[in-house]
């Protein structure tokens, strides 16, 4: 494994582009101590919020303060007015492409208030798909470039374009789906979760399966996020375990989102002379950072919370 270098920031107009999903998500948190088992069970709170996971990771990547750029699909409605009015508040580059009659992409989320856990319920028209050659320039502009696999023929040409032109690429799949292979084959830092990893590789021991996803993809940096445990990474045959940071938790919503932004922004803002010990632990506290707040978005940190959250671990 030999990831490509990341490119200085004077020679491109933004530090990371973030292509995929983006939705609105109807969150209602689930009361502690109703009866799981009732017809009916109160909520503690519901709201409307901007979610989806790649444009969580780019709101992300700007709240750690890099240039960031989101592209993605919206239909003509009152959702798709929300995302980009989302995006603009929190000063990401949006290009959006907008589909006419086409709903955008919503969620339903019910967190339980005891834990923090969280289920998602979605529904996405099959109209919104990108399309990777009217954004062309797009993906070679940039040091890093986060696609996820909700298309992965789109995301498989956006990360061989950029990975030819020497920008470093990375990946969020949750869940196996046709074409996905090809996808990671176009990909330098592969991060999925534990439970991708298994299922992927058919062995139910994390570090079993990421040394199965690192034989099956020798250039790659492999990693898997283990939730309360932290994650687990494999890096040219050495296993690196980093745990995961202690803090209330109120939604897991856009932990995983949260962990990819905090790693693109350790090595962006870091160079070459940044760690992976050190860029895993700003990935995790930045994921744990997110967990204190109800929604995707709404407790991604900055830089500073998140540097004195690994400095005080340290």
């Amino acid at each position: 494994m030999r990831l490509p270098p990341i490119r200085l920031a004077s020679d491109v107009s933004t530090d990371i582009v973030v292509a995929g999903e983006n939705s609105v998500d109807v969150l209602g948190v689930v009361a502690a101590g109703s009866d799981a088992g009732a017809d009916k069970r109160p909520l503690a709170s519901l709201r409307t919020l901007a979610g989806g996971q790649a444009a969580t990771a780019a709101v992300g990547c700007a709240r750690l303060g890099l240039r960031a750029r989101y592209v993605g699909v919206v239909g003509d409605d009152d959702r798709g007015a929300l995302v980009g009015e989302a995006l603009a508040h929190e000063r990401v580059d949006a290009r959006l492409t907008v589909v006419p009659g086409v709903p955008t992409r919503a969620a339903m989320i019910l967190v339980d208030e005891a834990t923090g856990r969280r289920t998602v319920y979605e529904r996405r028209h099959p109209s919104l798909r990108l399309d990777t050659a009217a954004n062309a320039g797009l993906w070679t502009d940039a040091r890093v470039l986060l696609v996820d696999a909700t298309d992965p023929v789109a995301s498989t040409t956006a990360a061989r374009l950029a990975r030819e032109a020497g920008v470093r690429t990375m990946v969020d799949v949750a869940a196996r789906a046709p074409r996905v292979d090809a996808l990671l084959a176009a990909i330098d830092v592969i991060v999925v979760p534990e439970t991708f990893a298994c299922a992927y590789t058919g062995v139910a021991a994390p570090g079993r399966a990421i040394a199965r996803l690192g034989a099956a993809f020798p250039d790659a940096l492999i990693i898997a996020t283990l939730g309360e445990r932290g994650s687990l990474a494999l890096a040219q045959g050495r296993e690196i375990r980093t745990p995961a940071f202690p803090v209330p938790v109120v939604d897991t919503t856009g932990a995983g989102d949260a962990f990819r932004a905090g790693l693109a922004a350790a090595w962006l803002r870091g160079g070459e002379a940044a760690n992976l010990e050190r860029a895993l632990a700003v990935a995790n506290a930045t994921a744990a950072l997110n967990c204190r707040a109800e929604g995707a978005q709404q407790g991604l940190p900055s830089w500073e919370e998140v540097q004195t959250l690994v400095s005080a671990q340290s």
